[in-house]
């Protein structure tokens, strides 16, 4: 997942960087050095990401 990816999906959740943070067990701060591709994010987090957007699929916001 890239950073805009993360984004997009947070922004659709309606959730801040700390709720997805506390979502996936990380810190507020790691979520926003992912948005600004500072950070890769790891691939046990991007299945997490992947596997909450799915539950929410019916239920995500568009923006």
């Amino acid at each position: 997942m890239t950073g805009k990816e993360i984004r997009a999906l947070r922004r659709k959740l309606d959730w801040t960087q700390v709720a997805m943070a506390e979502a996936i067990g990380v810190t507020s701060n790691t979520v926003a050095r992912w948005e600004r591709g500072e950070m890769a994010i790891s691939e046990p987090a991007a299945r997490l990401l992947k596997k909450i957007a799915a539950e929410h699929k019916d239920g995500l916001k568009e923006h």
